[in-house]
């Protein structure tokens, strides 16, 4: 009976130190693996919340998809609209990431994270600091700054109608007057990649191509440091072309055939080859990406101080 009872203690000795290891265990955060139930994030923003949108976009690549709910609450410029949404924070509570410019509105959001026990983080603050102590110039916290409608803005606008009226080979006689002409194809995200270019300053236009079509004699004279010829696997491309004629209800044709499109695209690599334009593999390429390549191989120089992406 005592060796019965001390098996027993040893027993419930053991189990009493495995039990909570195995629950540790088993609610640890596996790698790679996406949660049980996505974690609530706010984003609180004083303006549009283009900035945390584009700072998060890029940290929750890093992350599977589904770790995070995110919820951006912006045009937070005022204490009682910052008070309004801890009302909602506290009701469905959260972690919290700010881009408040106004030391009263970030001393608030500290308050009240701490008061309601959430994780809280600053995404400008830290930044500002350093440019600040590494400039010795002080930062003057205007929200307004960042979306000013000054020079700035106005030639981005104007860059953007230029991108309209220089669509798909419109306005061939002021073509000379783009920074960067995009040609292609039909389907090599053209246009696409023209407005983005657009909406940082460069006045971008574009010019479809077709084999056996000859290419208008204003594209032909441009300098060739001026012109993005943009390619993209015929596969691809002849994939995207026949989910367009799909959605068209339209038959399959030479546009969409395989043997067709992978003669296209050879025919328009000679022709990038032949002008000397610089070429651009679009193939599982985003605008984003796509656009910053040109810019930097063309030279077009980076969006000046101020500018921003919509």
């Amino acid at each position: 009976m005592r060796r019965e009872s001390g098996i027993k203690k040893r027993k419930a000795r053991v189990d009493g130190r495995s039990r909570p290891r195995a629950a540790a265990i088993a609610s640890a955060p596996v790698q790679g693996l996406v949660p049980v139930s996505p974690r609530l994030l706010y984003v609180l923003s004083d303006s549009t919340g283009n900035l945390p949108r584009h700072m998060l976009a890029a940290f929750l690549t890093q992350f599977p998809a589904g770790t995070f709910d995110t919820r951006v609450r912006c045009f937070l410029d005022s204490p009682k609209k910052v008070e309004a949404v801890f009302g909602e924070i506290a009701a469905t509570p959260g972690a919290v990431m700010h881009a408040l410019v106004d030391g009263g509105a970030k001393a608030l959001v500290e308050r009240r994270c701490k008061a309601l026990g959430l994780p809280h983080c600053d995404l400008t603050g830290p930044f500002v600091r350093f440019l600040s102590e590494t400039s010795g110039v002080e930062p003057a916290p205007d929200r307004r700054r960042l979306h000013d409608v000054g020079e700035a803005y106005r030639r981005r606008v104007k860059a953007v109608e230029f991108a309209l009226e220089h669509d798909d080979g419109l306005g061939l006689d002021t073509l000379h007057d783009a920074d960067v002409v995009l040609v292609g194809v039909s389907r090599t995200s053209k246009t696409p990649t023209c407005m983005y270019l657009a909406q940082q300053g460069h006045k971008a236009s574009n010019v479809s191509l077709a084999i056996g079509v000859e290419p208008p004699a204003q594209l032909l004279a441009l300098p060739a440091p001026k012109v993005a010829a943009l390619v993209i696997d015929a596969g691809q491309l002849a994939k995207i072309r026949s989910r367009r004629q799909a959605g068209w209800h339209m038959p399959d044709t030479a546009y969409n055939e395989a043997d067709s499109v992978e003669a296209e695209v050879q025919w328009s690599r000679r022709l990038f080859a032949r002008q000397g334009w610089a070429t651009f593999d679009v193939t599982n390429q985003a605008i984003e990406e796509t656009a910053a390549r040109i810019v930097e191989r063309l030279r077009l120089g980076a969006s000046p101080p101020g500018d921003t992406v919509t």
